[in-house]
């Protein structure tokens, strides 16, 4: 039995396909730890997966809530440390034969370079 850490971007597009690769690979006996956003729980939930939240916004279409925040891209693009630390913390002690992510994911080769582990891209063809 594999375990299997999937990254995905916080919106629907993103998540959904992945979602469903999840699902057959947990059908097939292996144990999966998902990352999104909290609004993806009940689903990463209900597939029997392990969910991990995001603590910062990685939602790069997000509009800003306030002056002060920064919206997900710009939050992205100057402090990406601040979301592979969030990651690697709470995944501290577990191990993964690989990861999962989204093609857009911006943190997948950092995040499969620490953990050593390889990696699979998985896109939708429209």
């Amino acid at each position: 039995m594999s375990r299997v850490l999937f990254l995905s971007n916080p919106y629907d597009s993103s998540a959904s396909p992945i979602l469903g690769l999840a699902n057959e690979l947990i059908n097939k006996g292996q144990e999966v730890t998902f990352f999104s956003s909290d609004e993806f729980q009940g689903p990463v939930e209900g597939i029997g997966a392990d969910f991990k939240p995001y603590k910062g916004d990685l939602d790069i279409f997000h509009e800003k809530k306030s002056d002060e925040s920064k919206s997900g891209l710009i939050s992205a693009l100057l402090e990406p440390m601040k979301f592979i630390d969030d990651i690697v913390v709470q995944i501290r002690g577990l191990k993964f034969d690989y990861a999962v992510f989204s093609p857009a994911y911006p943190y997948a080769n950092i995040i499969t370079q620490l953990l050593g582990i390889p990696k699979a891209q998985f896109g939708v063809a429209s």
